[in-house]
């Protein structure tokens, strides 16, 4: 008998679905596993004293049982159901969870003999200027805080990898750059001065061409990928080692690595280019950080929110999560200083969009 029928035998005028059974699950598990907080082991102390027993008496019948009796909309004339109860509502990590949970069990991003996997990439990114020392001309430097000029740049690249990633990827980008919003009296300045080093500074193809993925001029590092493969079977599983693998990259601690480690990990899954086991992995290790928030948990597209804090910054992390394929869609990363600035606070630093399909053909 499974969670759904023994469900339905104890309240059967109650409507329920598989993310409700995905949400409790989650909390039973959380349970059993005692939580990461103190409020949780409370809390299983106080009402869900059975939870030790979970493995023994069996975690369907457990997970059963809260739903019937702790989280769905009863019918109050149905025998032994308390009367009144509504679901609460899905916690970040309960939406995260059930991200996971599809990822693992299915994975449609995989193209097949001769097909390609296309991302298609918006990228926005805040641009500063300030004044060069020498020739008093406005330079593409400084920050957020100390810029004279301000404006923000954006072009849209698409990315073929093909099934047999040892083969032949094509990156177009062909795409041009262009400028939108603009600060400071002088920004017409430095966007002239910014198109000036775009044109002359750059000798990459704009149909680039990378066999395995690798770029043969990268002398530094010739083994490097663009998917970053190299590191795939060195990444941890578990979701808390995961997590902690991804604080250490950062080369930061405390909120900073957090922060970090939360943009590299909604990136990594914005690409959909890790296997189908690790992307799971990565959701679950999110859903283990602690402060992240979601406005519409129930939502196709849910969006969710990071925010961390130093001496003199605040980094608000943004990104968009497609409940039903798991693929999150839209990022945005927001650096604040302590001082002003004339970037307005609502103006990300970084901003991309993406969509993920599968192709015959690559240019």
């Amino acid at each position: 008998m499974d969670v759904i029928e023994m469900v339905r035998m104890a309240a059967p005028h109650a409507e329920i679905d598989e993310a409700l059974v995905a949400s409790t699950r989650h909390r039973v598990m959380a349970e059993v596993r005692g939580g990461k907080k103190a409020k949780a082991t409370r809390r299983r102390a106080r009402g869900f004293a059975w939870a030790g027993g979970v493995v023994g008496v069996g975690a369907a019948a457990a997970v059963a049982a809260v739903v019937a009796t702790n989280l769905l909309p009863v019918d109050p004339e149905t025998p032994g159901i308390p009367p009144g109860l509504v679901p609460a509502p899905a916690s970040a990590s309960e939406v995260l969870e059930r991200a996971a949970e599809r990822t693992a069990s299915g994975d449609a991003l995989v193209p097949g003999d001769g097909q390609y996997l296309r991302i298609d990439e918006t990228m926005a990114f805040l641009e500063f200027s300030i004044a060069d020392a020498a020739t008093g001309e406005l330079m593409p430097m400084g920050n957020r805080e100390n810029a004279e000029a301000a404006f923000v740049t954006s072009r849209t690249t698409s990315l073929y990898v093909p099934a047999d990633r040892e083969d032949e990827w094509v990156w177009d980008l062909r795409g041009p750059w262009s400028v939108g919003e603009q600060w400071g009296a002088d920004s017409a300045s430095a966007v002239q001065v910014w198109e000036r080093l775009q044109q002359d500074g750059s000798d990459t193809p704009e149909l680039w061409r990378l066999p395995g993925g690798r770029d043969s001029q990268n002398t530094e590092s010739p083994d490097a990928t663009l998917d970053g493969r190299e590191k795939f079977a060195e990444m941890p599983r578990d979701p808390q080692a995961l997590l902690d693998w991804f604080r250490q990259q950062s080369g930061a601690e405390g909120a900073e690595a957090d922060a970090t480690a939360v943009w590299v990990m909604s990136s990594t899954l914005s690409s959909a280019l890790a296997p189908a086991d690790l992307r799971a992995s990565i959701f679950q290790a999110l859903a283990l950080v602690d402060g992240m928030q979601v406005d519409d948990p129930e939502a196709d597209l849910a969006d969710f929110t990071f925010s961390a804090s130093g001496d003199d910054w605040t980094r608000t992390l943004h990104f968009t999560l497609d409940t039903q394929r798991s693929l999150i869609t839209e990022l945005s990363d927001t650096m604040l200083p302590a001082g002003d600035s004339i970037v307005p606070d609502e103006i990300p630093n970084e901003q991309r969009s993406v969509q993920v399909s599968i192709v015959d053909t690559a240019p």
